[in-house]
């Protein structure tokens, strides 16, 4: 299957009330593909939702979810089932066109917490998601714990999913990883005098578009990383965006402490795949699940993957999870 028969539309939709900017892939993608419609006995469709990380911009899971449809596709196109590839951003962790500020519950300089992002995925399911023939959610760092926090709701609505997997997940003790050691006190002090992130920022915003890039580009200094990764990280190169990214973070270094049971209250359907090398979740966290759940439901990297495996590992990670639709 080749990768042009894959579309991508993204869109700007009211979760809630508040504007939101989602995206959603697979073959024959149309304008009225954020439709939620009842199709009965017809219903062929199964849907992924990729929940993101940590900077929650869905620009980044686009080359990922690319590559995971067509090693899906490869393997069962001829069953005459329609994937589809949902990607839900969170709240401010993308500028919002000033024209929508009009139109939403919210604006861009507002700062939303981890529960508030938490609540915000739910509401996105409830109104937006189909209530497909097979439901697949993904997380990604925060977004596992997003995802397993929701996950006990959207199975009583009715939602039939079939396995929740949790990529390079930070569900517990974040603030003792070495990433968590290390940049712990500089969170804390900036989510607690907003007026200082807003210094240390405010600047960018003056910055066109053409230099963001150019220093995300220098930065990244690998011209093979895909455009929608470029394109994503120069759009978090904002004030407002990186205090809403400040915020979260010093809330999640706060709030994921020791393993809430709650969410791996549905382990029959959780799969949980950890990093060897990950500065947010060491090792020892996935062999003790290991340990807990057996390897069915827990997967050790073999590739040498990074904690933002979809910047460079995104490829390898997608045909090691199309594994997971057999």
């Amino acid at each position: 299957m080749s990768s042009n028969r894959i579309q991508r539309i993204v869109k700007w939709v009211p979760v809630a009330g508040k504007m939101t900017r989602i995206s959603i892939m697979g073959e024959d993608v149309g304008e009225n593909c954020t439709m939620v419609s009842n199709l009965g006995a017809a219903e062929n469709r199964v849907v992924i939702l990729m929940i993101p990380g940590n900077p929650g911009n869905e620009g980044f899971y686009a080359h990922f979810g690319r590559e995971l449809l067509n090693n899906i596709l490869k393997e069962q196109h001829s069953r005459g089932r329609r994937f589809l590839f949902y990607t839900v951003s969170s709240l401010n962790h993308v500028r919002m066109p000033d024209e929508l500020q009009r139109v939403g519950e919210h604006e861009n300089h507002d700062l939303f917490s981890l529960d508030e992002q938490v609540d915000h995925k739910l509401n996105f399911v409830r109104q937006f998601l189909p209530r497909a023939q097979q439901i697949y959610i993904f997380g990604h760092s925060i977004g596992s714990y997003m995802m397993l926090r929701i996950l006990p709701q959207v199975i009583a609505d009715g939602f039939n999913v079939v396995k929740a997997v949790a990529l390079f997940p930070t569900i517990e003790r974040m603030a003792e990883s070495p990433n968590g050691k290390r940049l712990g006190s500089t969170l804390a002090v900036l989510s607690r005098h907003d007026w200082l992130a807003k210094l240390l920022s405010f600047w960018v915003d003056f910055m066109p578009t053409s230099m963001r890039k150019f220093l995300v580009r220098l930065n990244l200094r690998d011209p093979s990383i895909p455009t929608e990764i470029v394109d994503a990280a120069t759009e978090i190169v904002g004030m407002n965006v990186f205090r809403n990214i400040v915020h979260m973070s010093n809330d999640e270094l706060e709030q994921v402490v020791e393993l809430d049971e709650s969410l791996i209250e549905h382990n029959d359907r959780i799969h949980f795949y950890y990093g060897v090398k990950d500065g947010w979740c060491p090792i020892r966290h996935g062999r003790d699940m290991l340990e807990r759940l057996g390897d069915e439901h827990v997967t050790l990297d073999e590739h040498d993957c990074e904690h933002a495996f979809v910047i460079k590992e995104g490829e390898i990670v997608a045909r090691i999870v199309a594994d997971y639709f057999h």
